[in-house]
């Protein structure tokens, strides 16, 4: 942003030297990138009238001409510019100056005709291309307006006054403005700023009678104002409002774009005129786009549009690209007498997009893409109004348009001085808190000794939250003013959380197994649920989907880890593996009525080769019962999605389902060219865990000798292990020591619909020997009891 300090002076004047108020605005937060200075104030370039011109007597390409400096005869200059008459004004070195790069201007001989002195050109003078208006850009600097001859040209031009240029941050969209920085600098040095005047005065007609209104069709519109302007007088624009526009990086056009582009850089509100001569049926429209629209931009080039683009219409087409650029039928030219000004507010994103995708940016995007505040439309709709009048280049119609949204809704935040003081290390007074909040225009409430409420002013839409407002008050009082201080805060043991821990302990038994944990992406594709079979009303389908994935196959996040495990051993069978124990230890994402998913810790367990459901459960069984679990049991499910009907089961602790196991079914092995049979296990940890016992206890090993016993039961095929071993436990009572199921047979020998199984059980005590006599009664009982259930001893 670059602030000629001429023109800040109009609001606030600081009796500072430069590297004053440059060092000062660095130290409250506006960083000072480079501060420029045309040309010093040499004595020798001065204002000149032009008296006569005639052409060279004896060079067809040279003029002579007599001009009035302001000494006590005119002087005589020759030059081969083309742009300059009798009556000019403009800037003249006359001979004798010594300019900034040290060369001395000398009287010199053009064909028998002495040159005192000679003209410059903006170029010469350090202005960049860019900010020259088009007639003088092969010229010499002509003046618009009359000035006393002798006057030093540097007065008359601005070229002597610095131009700081700023960094601003995205953050502060409101110091993109002159008055912006002028709130900075004021604030910076304890004052306020003095605010243009606003009042005019119309013709007393109604703005309905030469416009027929504005309708908003886009929510990407906030608020549009129109006035206004006939019988208007284009031509160019005083020096002082060139200087001005030149100085802060503006080419001046004609007195009225001039004016629109003076008050936005004043304001940072961007503005647009329209000859409203050339609108269909006088009136503005602000739609999107519709699909495949095209217009043609000021810049002369055809920009086809998309719908999410907004623009500015008539009653007939687009005739602007609302925010970014105007259309090229309906500029401000020579011939225009009657205007409708635009001040508008728009949607920031929207027009971002709008600009990227068009590849388009210009002054008024990169305003209205950091956000304008709604209330600025009317003010610098109304600030372009005053200025019309003051320099009488039109007749203003009385009324406006004005519809939309009129106010920022800026929130209240409360700031409390004791946290002021803690993040800082600065003892501030609630007095000294509140002098600089106001400095910066914020309404301030005292609610307490300790508290105040803060509303930022209408500009600012950077302040959401007390540290925000902490930032305000420490940058005024000097960011390098604060001194390093020691941290103060108390000590806390670092430890692992119990989760962590878990974690840690379940990898190890795991792996002690010669298990190998495996780490996949926590995102999958939507379509691994039709591939493990999930149904459509299940649960685990109800996943998030990702904003801006990094493709279709990451674009979910997870609510099983059984994909991913089928995924890596698909992928270790095409290496050539054999033989795989897999496990992962990592989160699955379950959605919440909260803005944030609930994060669940999921066990998931892979074994592939000479496996079968029962190794699968003993090896999940042993590894919890080590890490403090025990008392898991297992219900058959013949519709589990995934797994083989009759070969699978849900898991059930503490009367609760937490998870699955069995054996993959052939259509799912298919779908991920999976050969044989592979075994999953996927548990929720998050249930479970608060019932983990960490508290181990030791038992003497046994000095008596147990007794073993061997049986082998038939029973009906789809008959659960579990009631078989139920019924052991509590027959046996103290006397059963261990209990473990070694085979299961179906085949030669047993019916087709039943099944051997066959259990090693020891019996012993703790105190004694025991004699068969001991166990005898236990085995009827046991044998009686199983019997009542169609289980009998294998004959």
């Amino acid at each position: 942003m670059l602030v000629p300090l001429i023109w800040q002076k109009e609001y606030i004047d600081i009796d500072k030297d430069l590297k004053t108020i440059t060092d000062r605005l660095s130290e409250t937060g506006s960083h000072v990138e480079e501060v420029e200075i045309h040309t010093s104030g040499l004595e020798g370039i001065v204002v000149g009238h032009v008296l006569k011109q005639v052409d060279h007597p004896d060079a067809d390409r040279l003029r002579v001409l007599t001009i009035d400096v302001g000494k006590d005869a005119p002087i005589t200059i020759i030059t081969n510019a083309k742009n300059t008459k009798e009556g000019d004004y403009l800037p003249v070195i006359t001979s004798g100056t010594k300019l900034d790069n040290g060369m001395v201007i000398e009287d010199h001989d053009f064909f028998g005709i002495i040159s005192q002195g000679m003209l410059t050109a903006y170029s010469e003078l350090g202005y960049d291309d860019s900010v020259i208006p088009k007639e003088l850009r092969e010229g010499v600097i002509v003046l618009a307006g009359e000035f006393k001859p002798g006057t030093l040209a540097s007065e008359v031009l601005f070229s002597n006054t610095p131009v700081i240029e700023y960094e601003i941050t995205p953050n502060r969209s409101d110091c993109l403005s002159i008055m912006g920085m002028a709130r900075e600098t004021a604030a910076s040095f304890g004052e306020k700023i003095t605010y243009p005047s606003l009042a005019y005065k119309d013709n007393g007609e109604d703005i309905k009678a030469y416009a027929n209104g504005i309708s908003i069709e886009s929510d990407s519109c906030l608020r549009y104002t129109a006035r206004v302007v006939k019988n208007v007088k284009i031509g160019k624009s005083p020096q002082w409002l060139q200087n001005c526009l030149m100085l802060a990086g503006i080419r001046p056009i004609n007195n009225i774009v001039d004016i629109t582009n003076f008050v936005m850089l004043e304001t940072g509100q961007p503005l647009h005129a329209y000859d409203l001569d050339k609108l269909a049926d006088k009136k503005i429209i602000v739609r999107d786009a519709k699909e495949g629209e095209v217009i043609k931009t000021l810049d002369d080039t055809e920009r086809k549009l998309t719908p999410s683009m907004l623009v500015i219409a008539d009653g007939k087409e687009a005739i602007g690209i609302a925010g970014i650029m105007g259309g090229f039928d309906s500029e401000i030219t020579d011939e225009t007498t009657n205007i409708l000004l635009e001040a508008a507010s728009f949607d920031a994103d929207n027009i971002r997009d709008t600009s990227k995708k068009l590849n388009l940016r210009s002054e008024a995007s990169s305003r209205f893409e950091k956000g304008v505040a709604i209330e600025m439309a009317d003010v610098a709709s109304k600030r372009v109004m005053k200025l019309i009048e003051d320099l009488k280049i039109g007749e203003i119609v009385g009324n406006s348009y004005d519809e939309g949204q009129k106010e920022t809704n800026n929130p209240i935040v409360k700031l409390r001085i004791s946290r002021l003081n803690m993040l800082t290390g600065v003892d501030f007074t609630k007095e000294e808190a509140i002098r600089n909040l106001e400095l910066l225009e914020f309404e301030v409430k005292d609610i307490d000794e300790d508290t105040l409420e803060v509303k930022a002013p209408y500009f600012r839409n950077d302040i959401g939250i007390e540290a925000d407002l902490i930032e305000e008050v420490v940058r005024l009082y000097g960011m390098g003013k604060i001194e390093s201080k020691p941290l103060v805060s108390s000590l806390k043991k670092g430890e692992r959380s119990p989760l962590r821990l878990l974690k840690d302990d379940l990898k190890a038994k795991l792996v002690g197994q010669k298990f190998s944990e495996l780490a996949t992406y926590s995102f999958i594709s939507p379509r691994e649920y039709d591939r493990l079979g999930i149904a459509k009303d299940s649960k685990l389908r109800d996943y998030i989907s990702l904003i801006n994935p990094l493709g279709e196959d990451f674009s979910v996040m997870r609510t099983t880890q059984i994909a991913n495990m089928l995924d890596v051993i698909a992928k270790n069978i095409k290496y050539g593996q054999k033989d795989m124990r897999f496990f992962e230890l990592d989160r699955t994402f379950e959605k919440t009525t909260d803005q944030l998913p609930k994060e669940n810790l999921t066990l998931t367990m892979g074994l592939y080769g000479d496996y079968s459901f029962y190794d699968m459960k003993d090896f999940f069984t042993e590894a919890m019962r080590n890490t403090g679990f025990t008392g898991f049991s297992y219900k058959a499910n013949e519709n589990l999605y995934a797994f083989h009907a009759g070969r699978c089961a849900d898991i059930h602790f503490a009367g609760e389902k937490i998870g699955v196991i069995g054996e993959i079914s052939y259509e799912v092995r298919e779908e991920y060219n999976i050969n044989k049979g592979a075994i999953i296990l996927e548990i929720n940890l998050s249930k479970i865990a608060e019932f983990r016992i960490t508290d181990k206890k030791y038992k003497q090993i046994p000095k008596f000798p147990a007794i073993e016993r061997d049986y082998s039961f038939v029973a009906d095929r789809d008959l659960e292990s579990a009631l078989i071993e139920e019924i052991i436990k509590a027959k046996a009572g103290d006397l059963l020591y261990k209990i473990e199921l070694f085979d299961i047979y179906t085949g030669k020998g047993i019916a087709c619909d039943q099944k051997s199984l066959s259990y090693r059980v020891w019996y012993r005590k703790a105190d004694r020997t025991l004699k068969e006599e001991d166990i005898k009664g236990v085995e009827a009982s046991i044998l009686e009891e199983l019997k009542a259930k169609n289980i009998v001893l294998r004959g």
